[in-house]
């Protein structure tokens, strides 16, 4: 009886070991293929290699693009504040006023008199008085063509009277000369060197103080030296200035 006991005993610490073992084995083997899984192979370590090459290259291109982006700006702004400042320090021209009398848009004028058409006439700003009369239709059978200044060239805003033969011419036009009358130069008053066609206050106090320097002012080719009178304003006042 206990020879039986003893070879069921070890029979059944036989089994259990055995039973042990087995479990052993079967929680080991599986740790091998999992830890083969975690190390890469040689693809997946090229492709990681490419991958962090490509976040890489994008990094560096942004920060090229933001830093072209920063400097295109900032020259912008330097050429727009240089440009104003440039602008600033030129300022407006001395002449300016000047140009007034040196336009190139048309100019209006009231014609009447001994024409055929008196009226408002709109006619380029280099007209001349004979051109206002043609435009107006011509000057009558009557009219007195010698008291006037067929020569001369319109002013904007003036009237231009044709009188007829026997009476007195009138004493002056709105924005010229005295009809058949001229200025001279060197001894011309204030008022009356602004007869002149374009000729203002500025330009006549200019004329005046230009003239205290050069007494024997005479020739209307002398006043290409006073500021702001140019070729194009000395043909126009030419006809009504006394040679």
């Amino acid at each position: 009886m206990n020879v039986s006991r003893w070879l069921a005993r070890r029979r059944m610490a036989a089994l259990t070991k055995a039973v042990y073992d087995s479990a052993l084995t079967e929680d080991d083997e599986p740790s091998e293929p999992s830890v083969a899984r975690l190390l890469p192979g040689g693809a997946s370590v090229a492709a990681l290699i490419i991958v962090i090459v490509l976040i890489a290259a994008v990094g560096v291109w942004r920060h090229a693009a933001t830093r072209e982006h920063s400097q295109a700006l900032a020259q912008s702004s330097s050429e727009r504040e240089e440009s104003e400042a440039a602008a600033v320090a030129t300022g407006p021209s001395p002449s300016a006023p000047a140009s007034v009398g040196e336009r190139t848009d048309d100019v209006v004028v009231y014609v009447s008199g001994a024409v055929a058409s008196p009226g408002v006439l709109t006619l380029p700003a280099s007209s001349r008085v004979i051109d206002a009369i043609t435009a107006a239709g011509g000057a009558t059978p009557e009219a007195d063509l010698e008291s006037i200044n067929l020569a001369r060239i319109l002013v904007d805003g003036e009237q231009i009277r044709v009188a007829v033969v026997g009476e007195s011419p009138p004493a002056s036009s709105e924005a010229g000369t005295a009809a058949g009358a001229c200025v001279r130069l060197a001894t011309a008053t204030e008022t009356e060197l602004q007869t002149l066609p374009g000729i203002g206050p500025a330009l006549a106090q200019r004329i005046i103080s230009y003239r205290s320097t050069h007494p024997r002012l005479t020739s209307v080719e002398e006043l290409d030296d006073v500021p702001g009178i140019g070729p194009s304003l000395i043909e126009k006042i030419r006809p009504g200035v006394c040679g």
